[in-house]
């Protein structure tokens, strides 16, 4: 993945892509932002980022702030 991977809007996610929430400051982008990342990929990045519905609502409603 890139620096300049797109974020995640409010809009779905694409085909084969999910939204997940950065846990850490990395090259996907800082903690606590949401972004968009190949679902295979995502299985693998297990303490980078969280996929889970529920941590991605909560770090969309803590952006709006």
């Amino acid at each position: 993945m890139s620096k300049n991977q797109p974020k995640a809007g409010s809009a779905a996610a694409p085909d084969g892509e999910v939204k997940a929430r950065v846990l850490i400051d990395c090259d996907l982008g800082k903690c606590n932002e949401v972004v968009l990342v190949d679902a295979a990929l995502a299985e693998t990045m297990g303490d980078l980022i969280d996929t889970d519905p529920a941590a991605v609502a909560y770090a969309e409603s803590i952006a709006k702030e």
